[in-house]
């Protein structure tokens, strides 16, 4: 998964959430953007699918706009997941998501690569 999307997952008491997951992509030795395996999460209210620039604000140096937010500052911040071992095993940080919501999220991910 290359884009940035909102996803809606089933909450632990049966109402439905919209999570935004984020590939956290590295710039590669030949100009290409590559996934690190890290996702980040933040809350979201519509179901669609986003480009970067359409959620966070565009850099100062960039253009003139508000100071980027930094996550554990941004009050939609969920966390995030981490992939290893080629997606097999997989790492919740910094977030208050339950297992099951968890669970879905990261189904949603690795059904995206197949």
């Amino acid at each position: 998964m290359t884009r940035t999307i909102s996803q809606s997952i089933k909450k632990d008491n049966g109402t439905t959430r919209n999570i935004i997951i984020e590939p956290v992509m590295m710039q590669s030795t030949n100009d290409k953007l590559d996934l690190t395996g890290i996702y980040a999460l933040y809350k979201d209210t519509d179901k669609q699918k986003m480009d970067l620039l359409e959620i966070q604000e565009i850099a100062p140096e960039i253009g003139e706009s508000k100071p980027l937010l930094d996550d554990k500052n941004n009050p939609d911040f969920l966390g995030q997941i981490i992939f290893k071992n080629d997606g097999s095993e997989w790492q919740y940080i910094k977030g208050s998501l339950s297992v099951s919501e968890l669970d879905q999220i990261v189904s949603f991910i690795q059904n995206t690569h197949s």
